[in-house]
């Protein structure tokens, strides 16, 4: 059954949007309530009835992005596939999507880089990054997975940490999408196309993890 958008939800998720396609092409920190509300066609009054402040709409934003990614990620390799492969199967499908996000994602590669150093400075309480944290609930519960079946199966090894295995591989392949997303890298040109170079990195990774 189709469930039809409520008017309030179809205003909400505009001004999101909005917010989105600003942020990005201005950095978040740049950007007013009011150029979104004149931007959404509404408002201030009715911008702050729907977001209390601007750091509320700056989470927001990154939930919504992030939780339509996942869920198209979702699709491709459902959870319940996970125990299905190898676990470096399963690393390599990741590093992957991050070079995909490179390609066909690069807004959201630029957003959450401006959003992590943002939210850093902002003086925010963890509870306002709750629903955040929910939408990473996939991504975070596939990388737990694949850490422990390489517990088992050998594929890559595990003599570190988890946190430490995920910040000098996944973490370390998504921050550099994220810098060529942004041109944030020596001596890069506007418009090149640098993914062969994204999978050097991933193939020194992968060099790194089966050692």
């Amino acid at each position: 059954m189709i469930i039809k958008k409520s008017e309030k939800d179809e205003r909400r998720e505009k001004i999101i949007d909005v917010a989105f396609r600003l942020f990005v092409d201005k950095k978040i920190e740049s950007v007013t309530m009011g150029e979104i509300a004149k931007e959404a066609g509404i408002g201030r009054a009715t911008l702050f009835r729907y977001f209390p402040g601007k750091l509320e709409l700056v989470i927001a934003v990154n939930t919504k992005e992030w939780k339509e990614y996942f869920d198209e990620l979702d699709q491709k390799r459902p959870m319940s596939s996970v125990g299905d492969i190898p676990a470096i199967g399963r690393l390599i499908f990741t590093l992957d999507s991050f070079i995909e996000m490179y390609q066909t994602h690069k807004a959201l590669l630029r957003y959450n880089d401006n959003f992590n150093h943002y939210v850093s400075h902002s003086g925010r309480k963890d509870l306002q990054m709750d629903e955040f944290n929910q939408a990473l609930f996939s991504a975070n519960t596939r990388f737990h997975m694949m850490y422990e079946k390489a517990k088992e199966d050998k594929t890559f090894k595990t003599d570190m940490t988890e946190e430490e295995f995920m910040r000098v591989t996944v973490h370390t392949m998504m921050t550099a999408c994220a810098y060529y997303a942004g041109g944030f890298i020596w001596g890069s040109k506007e418009n090149e196309d640098y993914t062969p170079e994204l999978i050097k990195l991933k193939e020194m990774i992968l060099a790194y993890v089966k050692a």
